[in-house]
């Protein structure tokens, strides 16, 4: 790269000051370019100087020339190439962008209004420092606070939208990587969910989805609880993948593999979800299959007749049920917790389409039956090694008198 740099002395409006200059040639046309940096006093221009060198050799010209990137620009061309609506190959393989856009299109309107025109370059960790303490204070529509689990999402996307810089040579550091390990995004004060549905709760809230403008629902609810399979899978179900005749429901698509891969998998046809599935097919909910806002018609080939959102229907039920604290995503929590009382922990992961062995545990929920069956373990176990102990003529502690 042929480059050099100078400092230039010059008055202007009557006043002295001082520029740093990088000269270049264009690597495309092979012109001499300039890109300069003023400054009020001599040492400032030489430390600019010293700025512009690291930044042209460290990331070339593309790194220069677009130091006056705003924010702005950068989430235009995030949205645009990063967080499009995903499109896919005749295989169904996802070859870019993402299933679901509203999720980030909520990200990157809040990003617009705290960021702004400011310069990608210009972002710092105290920056994102109090990105996050606003959102965390920001009041949501039913009056609450914006929770750690949303706001670490944001921050995780703003980090990849700032990797994404970074790779493009448009900042040379992520300011992400300015903070202390955890302190951005702080796993560890996630919410876990621990909301199970026991045997009298589940009746209620498939009781609530009864009636024909329901069955849809009804069947969905059954299909989660017996499947374990996300929203997003039931939803894109298809006839042509339901096996009456074997058992299954085969390849439930998913793109959860590393960087958004496809990833394919059965799921098991349980005697209840197999009558149900009889039944919506033969007695189709015309309600269902209505026309949709765009005028098309919802594709008579998917299972459940939907394909966006269940959202009204569900929170209709939820609350008819009293269960208002119930999400969707607890049914799947719920089927890993009842499966993990009988198969292995590597089987449970397989069944739900985990390919790592601790997300499956963070899925296992302890209810109030399982710890009140800990603990009549714990007492047989204690019970057992007493009497042995008393048999032997060992001598009990006051404790394990007391006990008896």
């Amino acid at each position: 790269m042929q480059y050099f740099t100078t400092v230039r002395k010059r008055r202007r409006a009557g006043r002295q000051e001082w520029t740093a200059r990088l000269i270049y040639k264009d690597e495309v046309t092979g012109l001499r370019k300039e890109k300069s940096r003023s400054a009020e006093s001599q040492s400032q221009a030489k430390r600019l100087e010293k700025e512009l060198e690291e930044e042209f050799l460290a990331g070339g010209q593309t790194t220069i020339e677009s130091d006056g990137m705003t924010f702005e620009q950068l989430s235009k061309h995030c949205e645009a190439e990063k967080y499009c609506a995903a499109e896919y190959d005749d295989e169904g393989r996802k070859l870019l962008g993402v299933a679901d856009t509203s999720v980030y299109e909520a990200h990157l309107k809040h990003f617009r209004e705290f960021f702004g025109k400011m310069k990608i370059r210009e972002i710092k960790l105290v920056h994102l420092r109090g990105y996050r303490n606003q959102r965390l204070r920001t009041k949501t529509k039913r009056g609450t606070n914006v929770t750690v689990d949303t706001v670490n999402r944001e921050m995780r996307t703003l980090c990849a939208m700032l990797n994404e810089a970074k790779r493009n040579d448009w900042i040379l550091v992520n300011p992400f990587d300015k903070g202390r390990p955890g302190e951005l995004i702080p796993t560890a004060e996630e919410h876990r969910r621990e909301t199970i549905l026991s045997w009298e709760e589940e009746q209620r809230l498939l009781k609530a989805c009864e009636g024909d403008d329901r069955r849809h629902l009804y069947a969905l609810v059954i299909a989660a609880l017996d499947t374990g399979a996300r929203r997003g899978e039931l939803l894109k179900l298809t006839w042509s993948k339901v096996a009456f005749d074997e058992g299954v429901i085969k390849n439930l698509v998913s793109y959860k593999g590393k960087n958004g891969a496809m990833l394919t998998r059965d799921a098991p046809l349980t005697a209840r979800l197999r009558v149900t599935l009889l039944d919506l097919k033969e007695r189709r909910p015309d309600k269902v299959y209505r026309p949709l806002k765009s005028g098309d018609l919802a594709s008579e080939s998917l299972v459940f007749g939907v394909s966006r959102s269940v959202k009204r229907s569900w929170n209709r039920a939820r609350k008819a049920a009293d269960l208002t604290h119930v999400r969707f995503h607890d049914l799947r929590h719920t089927t890993a917790t009842r499966l993990a009382e009988t198969l292995n922990l590597v089987f449970v992961g397989k069944v739900l389409g985990h390919s790592n062995q601790e997300t499956t545990g963070r899925y296992i929920n302890p209810d109030r039956e399982l710890i009140l069956q800990a603990g009549a373990i714990l007492d047989r176990w204690q019970e057992e090694h007493r009497t042995l102990a008393v048999q032997e003529g060992a001598e009990l502690t006051n404790e394990s008198e007391a006990v008896n």
